[in-house]
Parts: C-alpha cells; sequence; structure tokens
C-alpha cells in the first residue's frame, strides 16, 4: 500500500512536468522509447529518493526532535542536506545520459539546472510529507500513552489511599495506639497527631500529579514516626538528604512507597534491624536503597507498586524510575523536578 501511493505520485509528477514542457504538450498521447524511458527514470527516481528520505528520518528521529519546533527544523535540514547531492547526481544522469540512450534530441530532456530545480522541489515536498506523518503518528502515539497513563494513575491513587486506610492497617495503627495509651499518654497524642496529619496529606494531595518535596518530607516523617512506634527498632531509616532547594517537586507519597515497599518485602527484627537509606544526587534525583534480605514463603512481589508510581512520574515529568537489583543491593532512583 505504501509503495503503491508513491509509485502513483511519481507517476502524476512524471505527467504534471511533461504537461508543463511546450514540447511534451503537443504530444501529450504521443509516446515514443524516450517518453517511455524519461518516465520510468522518474519514477525510480522518486521511489528511490522516498525511501532514503522516509529511512532517514524514521532512524534519525527522537521523542524530543519531533515534539519541538527547532528539532523538526535541524531534522528537515538534514535531510535536506542529504538529498541535495543526490539531486544533483540524477538530474545529471537525466540530463547527459539518458538522452544518448534513448537516441532523442537534447532539449527532450530540458538543461541540467531545471532539472534539479525540479528534483529539489520533489525531494522538499517528499521531506515535509514524511516529516508530517511522524509527528501526527507520534502525537497519536503520545496521546494512547498519556491516556493509559493516566488510566493507570488514577487506579494507582485510588489504590495507594486503599492501602493506607483498608482494614489491616488501621488494625496495626490502633493495636499500636491503645497500647500507648495504657503506658505513654504522651507518645499516644504524639502518634494520633501524626497518624491525622498523614491521612490529611494523603486527602489533600490525592488529585495532585506533583508536590512540593518539603510537604512530601514532613508526610515521610509521619510516616517514619509511625514505621518505629511499631517495628521499634527493627526499622533504621538513615536520612541522608542534602537538598536546600526549595522549589523542587515530585509525586506525592513517592518517597513512602519506596519505603514501605522495602519494610514490606525484606525481613527485619529487632536483634537484625533494616536498615533504610535516603539520600539524594545533588538536587537531580531522591535515592531509596536498602540491603536484599527476602523473607521465607513470600509470594513473588507483583511490583505493581513501583509500577504504578513509575507511571505517576511518567505523567508528571515524562521521567521514570531507575532501579537496581541484585543480590545485595534494591536501589530506586527517584527524579526530581523543578517547579
Amino acid at each position: 500500500m505504501k509503495y503503491r501511493f508513491r509509485f502513483t505520485i511519481a507517476v502524476f509528477v512524471f505527467f504534471f512536468f511533461k504537461l508543463t514542457r511546450d514540447d511534451f504538450r503537443n504530444e501529450l498521447f504521443h509516446w515514443d522509447k524516450g517518453t517511455w524511458i524519461s518516465l520510468a527514470y522518474t519514477v525510480i527516481v522518486i521511489l528511490a529518493l522516498w525511501e532514503i528520505v522516509a529511512r532517514y528520518i524514521y532512524a534519525t528521529s527522537n521523542k524530543t526532535s519531533i515534539n519541538s519546533n527547532k528539532g523538526l527544523y535541524i531534522l528537515s535540514t538534514k535531510a535536506t542536506l542529504l538529498m541535495l547531492p543526490l539531486v544533483f547526481l540524477f538530474a545529471y544522469i537525466y540530463d547527459n545520459i539518458l538522452q544518448y540512450i534513448s537516441c532523442c534530441p537534447e532539449h527532450y530532456y530540458g538543461s541540467f539546472l531545471i532539472n534539479a530545480a525540479q528534483g529539489f522541489v520533489i525531494s522538499l515536498l517528499i521531506i515535509a510529507y514524511e516529516i508530517i506523518i511522524l509527528y501526527v503518528r507520534n502525537a497519536i502515539k503520545s496521546a494512547r500513552e498519556k491516556e493509559q497513563i493516566q488510566k493507570e494513575l488514577a487506579a494507582a491513587k485510588l489504590e495507594s489511599l486503599k492501602n493506607q486506610v483498608n482494614p489491616h492497617f488501621l488494625f496495626n495503627s490502633f493495636s499500636v495506639l491503645s497500647s500507648l495509651v495504657e503506658d505513654d499518654s504522651k507518645q499516644a497524642i504524639e502518634f494520633i497527631s501524626k497518624l491525622s496529619d498523614m491521612y490529611r496529606y494523603i486527602l489533600e494531595n490525592d488529585e495532585k500529579s506533583v508536590v512540593d518535596l518539603k510537604e512530601e518530607l514532613d508526610f515521610l516523617d509521619s510516616y517514619v514516626f509511625l514505621l518505629k512506634m511499631r517495628h521499634q527498632s527493627g526499622i533504621l531509616i538513615k536520612n541522608e538528604l542534602t537538598i536546600k532547594n526549595s522549589n523542587l517537586q515530585l509525586p506525592p507519597m513517592s518517597i513512602q512507597v519506596l519505603v514501605e515497599n522495602a519494610v514490606k518485602h525484606n525481613h527485619f527484627s529487632m536483634d537484625d534491624p533494616l536498615e533504610i537509606r535516603i539520600s539524594n544526587d545533588e538536587e537531580r534525583a531522591i535515592i531509596v536503597s536498602n540491603p536484599k534480605r527476602k523473607k521465607e514463603n513470600l509470594a513473588p512481589g507483583t511490583k505493581i507498586g513501583l509500577k504504578n508510581l513509575s507511571n505517576r512520574l511518567q505523567l508528571a515529568s515524562g521521567r521514570t524510575l531507575e532501579i537496581t537489583d541484585n543480590d545485595e543491593i534494591f536501589q530506586v532512583r527517584l527524579p526530581l523536578t523543578s517547579s
């Protein structure tokens, strides 16, 4: 289908130029050896140029170049420069060789400059067509990907909220709280305060794609407090963040998801605590890492939480999580964006 369309366009181009020449116009229906050779050569050249342009644009284009005016201009310029020597080569062959093969007079084929100019215009039209088609296809693909990510984001937000309010989580929280009420009323009050801060944050930011890093870290403090109250010294959270920029953002509850993932999939106890390290790569990313200590009889993880977080990040900033998973360590690099 693709080559049939190109072949049709090539034949149309031949007849168009045939009608625009005085010596051809009067003999539109007169076909001799030179006419057939000219038609065949025109079709072959246009198909060759088209294939070269299409393959070059497809091979050198990327999402960044297609989505920016500057990228499209650079791509068009490179393709044009690639076509120039080919256009002159084909024009030279057409003007200086075919007339001897077909035994036709020199004026039958026109001048070298006219043929080169016509070939150049055809090349520009082909380049414009291929870039437009590539841009439209990329726009359609991006729209579909964005729609899919939005669906997954909505599901991720709902799942995140469900994970925080499910009966199991509340049961554990209330169990800890009941013990604190009997043993330490002051800590019980702080526990209630942190728990309420967590839910307030979740409800207030559930519809947002990104939040300020400071807000996320305040939320993380509340979550870590609840973790430590529940697991005591079994969990060691090492906060090594050195970020001072207040304009950095990330998806809500993202660091908490990474910490929760470490707690969920690794064995730990008070005698053998799990160390979770939270650091940063300058102001480019948050890094959460922990040693691999797989729990016994733990079902294989689906990594849905990490996938949902990666999709949320993709929708918000166009980036994804960078995961390092080996026998010794599990590490996730969470890119930051500037507001």
